[in-house]
Protein backbone atom coordinates (compact mmCIF):
# COMPACT_ATOMS: atom_id res chain seq x y z
CA UNK A 1 0.00 0.00 0.00
CA UNK A 2 1.47 3.35 -1.05
CA UNK A 3 1.52 6.52 0.98
CA UNK A 4 -1.49 8.10 -0.86
CA UNK A 5 -3.75 5.07 -0.20
CA UNK A 6 -2.82 5.06 3.50
CA UNK A 7 -3.69 8.73 3.87
CA UNK A 8 -7.04 8.28 2.07
CA UNK A 9 -7.96 5.39 4.44
CA UNK A 10 -7.15 7.46 7.49
CA UNK A 11 -9.44 10.28 6.20
CA UNK A 12 -12.41 7.87 5.66
CA UNK A 13 -12.32 6.32 9.17
CA UNK A 14 -14.12 9.23 10.96
CA UNK A 15 -16.83 9.31 8.21
CA UNK A 16 -17.50 5.54 8.61
CA UNK A 17 -17.80 5.93 12.39
CA UNK A 18 -20.28 8.78 11.88
CA UNK A 19 -22.47 6.68 9.53
CA UNK A 20 -22.38 3.68 11.89
CA UNK A 21 -23.32 5.93 14.82
CA UNK A 22 -26.34 7.34 12.93
CA UNK A 23 -27.55 3.87 11.94
CA UNK A 24 -27.34 2.65 15.55
CA UNK A 25 -29.27 5.74 16.69
CA UNK A 26 -32.00 5.09 14.11
CA UNK A 27 -32.33 1.46 15.21
CA UNK A 28 -32.59 2.62 18.82
CA UNK A 29 -35.45 4.99 17.96
CA UNK A 30 -37.30 2.25 16.08
CA UNK A 31 -36.99 -0.14 18.99
CA UNK A 32 -38.21 2.52 21.45
CA UNK A 33 -41.37 2.90 19.28
CA UNK A 34 -42.06 -0.79 19.72
CA UNK A 35 -41.11 -1.68 16.16
CA UNK A 36 -38.29 -4.11 15.54
CA UNK A 37 -35.59 -3.67 12.93
CA UNK A 38 -37.64 -5.90 10.62
CA UNK A 39 -40.71 -3.58 10.83
CA UNK A 40 -42.79 -6.01 12.98
CA UNK A 41 -44.76 -4.66 15.97
CA UNK A 42 -43.35 -5.55 19.33
CA UNK A 43 -45.47 -7.35 21.91
CA UNK A 44 -45.93 -4.11 23.87
CA UNK A 45 -47.07 -2.17 20.80
CA UNK A 46 -49.41 -4.99 19.80
CA UNK A 47 -51.09 -4.95 23.23
CA UNK A 48 -51.57 -1.17 22.96
CA UNK A 49 -53.20 -1.55 19.54
CA UNK A 50 -55.49 -4.33 20.82
CA UNK A 51 -56.55 -2.12 23.75
CA UNK A 52 -57.32 0.76 21.38
CA UNK A 53 -59.43 -1.54 19.19
CA UNK A 54 -61.32 -2.84 22.22
CA UNK A 55 -62.11 0.74 23.34
CA UNK A 56 -63.30 1.62 19.84
CA UNK A 57 -65.45 -1.51 19.70
CA UNK A 58 -67.03 -0.64 23.08
CA UNK A 59 -67.83 2.88 21.82
CA UNK A 60 -69.40 1.48 18.66
CA UNK A 61 -71.50 -1.02 20.63
CA UNK A 62 -72.78 1.82 22.85
CA UNK A 63 -73.61 3.93 19.79
CA UNK A 64 -75.45 1.02 18.15
CA UNK A 65 -77.42 0.43 21.36
CA UNK A 66 -78.39 4.11 21.57
CA UNK A 67 -79.46 4.23 17.92
CA UNK A 68 -81.41 0.98 18.30
CA UNK A 69 -83.27 2.30 21.34
CA UNK A 70 -84.04 5.52 19.47
CA UNK A 71 -85.42 3.56 16.51
CA UNK A 72 -87.54 1.41 18.84
CA UNK A 73 -88.90 4.60 20.43
CA UNK A 74 -89.68 6.13 17.02
CA UNK A 75 -91.41 2.99 15.76
CA UNK A 76 -93.42 2.72 18.98
CA UNK A 77 -94.41 6.40 18.88
CA UNK A 78 -95.31 6.30 15.20
CA UNK A 79 -97.38 3.16 15.77
CA UNK A 80 -99.31 4.89 18.54
CA UNK A 81 -99.62 7.99 16.38
CA UNK A 82 -101.03 6.10 13.39
CA UNK A 83 -103.42 4.20 15.67
CA UNK A 84 -104.84 7.46 17.03
CA UNK A 85 -105.04 9.01 13.57
CA UNK A 86 -106.85 5.96 12.18
CA UNK A 87 -109.35 6.08 15.07
CA UNK A 88 -109.93 9.82 14.69
CA UNK A 89 -110.47 9.46 10.95
CA UNK A 90 -112.91 6.59 11.37
CA UNK A 91 -115.08 8.32 13.97
CA UNK A 92 -116.13 11.38 11.93
CA UNK A 93 -116.77 9.30 8.81
CA UNK A 94 -119.00 7.00 10.84
CA UNK A 95 -120.84 10.05 12.16
CA UNK A 96 -121.25 11.54 8.67
CA UNK A 97 -122.52 8.28 7.20
CA UNK A 98 -124.92 7.76 10.12
CA UNK A 99 -126.48 11.23 9.77
CA UNK A 100 -126.74 10.97 5.98
CA UNK A 101 -128.39 7.56 6.30
CA UNK A 102 -130.86 8.99 8.82
CA UNK A 103 -131.74 11.87 6.50
CA UNK A 104 -132.07 9.54 3.54
CA UNK A 105 -134.41 7.15 5.35
CA UNK A 106 -136.57 9.73 7.15
CA UNK A 107 -136.19 13.00 5.24
CA UNK A 108 -139.96 13.61 5.02
CA UNK A 109 -140.31 13.30 8.79
CA UNK A 110 -138.01 16.26 9.56
CA UNK A 111 -138.82 19.96 9.35
CA UNK A 112 -136.45 22.53 7.84
CA UNK A 113 -134.91 23.46 11.18
CA UNK A 114 -134.06 19.84 12.01
CA UNK A 115 -132.58 19.26 8.56
CA UNK A 116 -130.39 22.35 8.91
CA UNK A 117 -129.19 21.11 12.29
CA UNK A 118 -128.18 17.75 10.84
CA UNK A 119 -126.47 19.44 7.89
CA UNK A 120 -124.46 21.57 10.32
CA UNK A 121 -123.39 18.43 12.18
CA UNK A 122 -122.24 16.81 8.93
CA UNK A 123 -120.42 19.97 7.88
CA UNK A 124 -118.54 20.30 11.19
CA UNK A 125 -117.56 16.64 11.15
CA UNK A 126 -116.38 16.83 7.54
CA UNK A 127 -114.46 20.07 8.18
CA UNK A 128 -112.64 18.66 11.20
CA UNK A 129 -111.75 15.57 9.20
CA UNK A 130 -110.40 17.71 6.36
CA UNK A 131 -108.22 19.69 8.79
CA UNK A 132 -106.91 16.43 10.23
CA UNK A 133 -106.09 15.11 6.75
CA UNK A 134 -104.39 18.39 5.84
CA UNK A 135 -102.27 18.20 8.99
CA UNK A 136 -101.41 14.57 8.32
CA UNK A 137 -100.33 15.38 4.76
CA UNK A 138 -98.25 18.37 5.88
CA UNK A 139 -96.66 16.30 8.64
CA UNK A 140 -95.71 13.53 6.18
CA UNK A 141 -94.18 16.04 3.75
CA UNK A 142 -92.36 17.89 6.53
CA UNK A 143 -90.39 14.79 7.55
CA UNK A 144 -88.01 15.54 4.67
CA UNK A 145 -87.21 19.03 5.96
CA UNK A 146 -84.00 19.39 3.96
CA UNK A 147 -85.91 19.47 0.65
CA UNK A 148 -89.28 20.86 1.73
CA UNK A 149 -88.29 23.85 3.85
CA UNK A 150 -88.34 26.85 1.48
CA UNK A 151 -88.39 30.26 3.24
CA UNK A 152 -89.67 33.18 1.13
CA UNK A 153 -90.95 36.70 1.73
CA UNK A 154 -94.55 36.50 3.03
CA UNK A 155 -96.97 39.35 3.59
CA UNK A 156 -98.49 38.36 6.92
CA UNK A 157 -101.49 40.65 6.49
CA UNK A 158 -102.59 39.06 3.19
CA UNK A 159 -101.96 35.52 4.37
CA UNK A 160 -103.91 36.02 7.58
CA UNK A 161 -106.85 37.56 5.72
CA UNK A 162 -106.95 34.48 3.47
CA UNK A 163 -106.90 32.02 6.40
CA UNK A 164 -109.62 33.92 8.28
CA UNK A 165 -111.79 33.84 5.15
CA UNK A 166 -111.31 30.06 4.88
CA UNK A 167 -112.48 29.59 8.49
CA UNK A 168 -115.31 32.15 8.38
CA UNK A 169 -118.06 29.55 7.90
CA UNK A 170 -116.82 27.47 10.83
CA UNK A 171 -116.68 30.55 13.09
CA UNK A 172 -120.10 31.82 11.99
CA UNK A 173 -121.78 28.59 13.12
CA UNK A 174 -120.86 29.55 16.69
CA UNK A 175 -121.34 33.29 16.05
CA UNK A 176 -117.67 33.86 16.87
CA UNK A 177 -116.12 37.15 15.75
CA UNK A 178 -112.54 37.06 14.43
CA UNK A 179 -110.55 40.30 14.19
CA UNK A 180 -106.91 41.31 13.78
CA UNK A 181 -104.69 44.39 14.01
CA UNK A 182 -101.83 43.33 11.72
CA UNK A 183 -100.43 46.09 9.50
CA UNK A 184 -100.71 45.63 5.69
CA UNK A 185 -96.95 45.99 5.12
CA UNK A 186 -95.77 43.47 7.72
CA UNK A 187 -93.58 40.78 6.13
CA UNK A 188 -91.82 37.68 7.46
CA UNK A 189 -89.28 35.27 5.97
CA UNK A 190 -90.85 31.82 6.21
CA UNK A 191 -92.06 28.70 4.43
CA UNK A 192 -95.52 29.52 3.03
CA UNK A 193 -97.20 26.15 3.61
CA UNK A 194 -95.82 25.89 7.13
CA UNK A 195 -97.04 29.35 8.14
CA UNK A 196 -100.47 28.55 6.68
CA UNK A 197 -100.56 25.39 8.80
CA UNK A 198 -99.56 27.30 11.94
CA UNK A 199 -102.22 30.02 11.49
CA UNK A 200 -104.96 27.57 10.42
CA UNK A 201 -104.42 25.30 13.42
CA UNK A 202 -104.21 28.07 16.01
CA UNK A 203 -107.29 29.88 14.71
CA UNK A 204 -109.23 26.60 14.36
CA UNK A 205 -108.22 25.69 17.92
CA UNK A 206 -109.48 29.04 19.16
CA UNK A 207 -112.83 28.48 17.40
CA UNK A 208 -113.08 24.97 18.82
CA UNK A 209 -112.62 26.05 22.44
CA UNK A 210 -114.63 29.29 22.33
CA UNK A 211 -118.30 29.39 23.26
CA UNK A 212 -121.11 30.87 21.16
CA UNK A 213 -120.79 34.67 20.67
CA UNK A 214 -117.13 34.50 21.65
CA UNK A 215 -114.25 36.58 20.27
CA UNK A 216 -110.88 35.80 18.72
CA UNK A 217 -108.25 38.50 18.20
CA UNK A 218 -104.99 38.18 16.29
CA UNK A 219 -102.15 40.66 16.80
CA UNK A 220 -98.50 41.02 15.81
CA UNK A 221 -95.59 42.96 17.27
CA UNK A 222 -92.27 43.64 15.58
CA UNK A 223 -89.11 42.68 17.47
CA UNK A 224 -85.53 43.21 16.29
CA UNK A 225 -85.14 40.05 14.25
CA UNK A 226 -88.53 38.40 14.73
CA UNK A 227 -92.24 39.11 14.50
CA UNK A 228 -94.39 37.78 17.34
CA UNK A 229 -97.92 36.75 16.37
CA UNK A 230 -100.58 36.12 19.02
CA UNK A 231 -103.93 34.33 18.71
CA UNK A 232 -106.15 35.11 21.70
CA UNK A 233 -109.64 33.85 22.56
CA UNK A 234 -112.08 34.25 25.44
CA UNK A 235 -112.99 30.57 25.50
CA UNK A 236 -112.89 27.84 28.11
CA UNK A 237 -109.12 28.00 28.62
CA UNK A 238 -106.71 25.24 29.60
CA UNK A 239 -105.91 23.89 33.05
CA UNK A 240 -102.33 23.86 34.37
CA UNK A 241 -102.18 20.05 34.15
CA UNK A 242 -103.36 19.98 30.53
CA UNK A 243 -100.92 22.72 29.52
CA UNK A 244 -98.06 20.40 30.48
CA UNK A 245 -99.37 17.78 28.03
CA UNK A 246 -99.42 20.07 25.02
CA UNK A 247 -96.74 19.93 22.27
CA UNK A 248 -95.75 16.37 23.28
CA UNK A 249 -95.81 13.61 20.65
CA UNK A 250 -95.93 10.84 23.26
CA UNK A 251 -99.24 12.03 24.75
CA UNK A 252 -101.28 13.34 21.77
CA UNK A 253 -103.37 15.34 24.21
CA UNK A 254 -106.66 16.80 23.01
CA UNK A 255 -109.92 17.65 24.74
CA UNK A 256 -113.36 18.01 23.10
CA UNK A 257 -114.37 21.51 21.99
CA UNK A 258 -117.36 23.51 23.24
CA UNK A 259 -119.54 21.75 20.64
CA UNK A 260 -117.84 18.42 21.28
CA UNK A 261 -115.41 18.94 18.38
CA UNK A 262 -112.76 16.21 18.25
CA UNK A 263 -109.02 16.44 17.74
CA UNK A 264 -105.71 14.60 18.14
CA UNK A 265 -103.28 17.30 19.23
CA UNK A 266 -101.37 16.84 15.96
CA UNK A 267 -102.06 20.44 14.95
CA UNK A 268 -100.22 21.92 17.92
CA UNK A 269 -97.33 19.49 17.44
CA UNK A 270 -96.98 20.72 13.86
CA UNK A 271 -97.13 24.34 15.01
CA UNK A 272 -94.29 23.78 17.47
CA UNK A 273 -92.17 21.85 14.98
CA UNK A 274 -92.63 24.42 12.19
CA UNK A 275 -92.04 27.46 14.41
CA UNK A 276 -88.82 25.97 15.81
CA UNK A 277 -87.68 25.06 12.30
CA UNK A 278 -87.75 28.81 11.56
CA UNK A 279 -85.64 29.51 14.65
CA UNK A 280 -88.62 30.85 16.59
CA UNK A 281 -90.54 29.70 19.64
CA UNK A 282 -94.16 29.13 20.64
CA UNK A 283 -95.75 29.51 24.06
CA UNK A 284 -99.17 29.51 25.67
CA UNK A 285 -100.79 31.60 28.40
CA UNK A 286 -104.07 30.20 29.67
CA UNK A 287 -106.24 29.51 32.71
CA UNK A 288 -109.29 27.30 32.94
CA UNK A 289 -112.37 29.43 32.23
CA UNK A 290 -110.34 32.50 31.20
CA UNK A 291 -109.46 31.86 27.58
CA UNK A 292 -106.10 31.19 25.93
CA UNK A 293 -103.35 33.16 24.25
CA UNK A 294 -100.93 31.42 21.87
CA UNK A 295 -97.85 33.39 20.81
CA UNK A 296 -95.23 32.38 18.25
CA UNK A 297 -92.32 34.08 16.50
CA UNK A 298 -91.12 34.07 12.89
CA UNK A 299 -88.07 35.76 11.31
CA UNK A 300 -88.73 39.38 10.35
CA UNK A 301 -88.21 40.18 6.66
CA UNK A 302 -85.69 43.03 6.70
Amino acid sequence: MNTNQLERGNRLKPLKKSIISKNESSKSVNRSDGISATGILSEKQLLIRIHEIEELNTSLELLVEQRTNKLIEIVSTNGKFLSIIAHDLRSPFSSILGILELLKMSLNEFNKSQIEEYIDMVYNSANNTLILLDNLLVWAVSQNKEHNFKPVKINLYELLREEIENLKTLASQKQIAISHTIKPGLNVTADLQMVKTILRNLINNAIKYTNINGEITINASELKQFVEVTVKDNGIGISADNKKKLFKIDTFHSTPGTHDEKGTGLGLLLCKEFVELHGGNIRIESEAGKGSRFAFTLPHYL
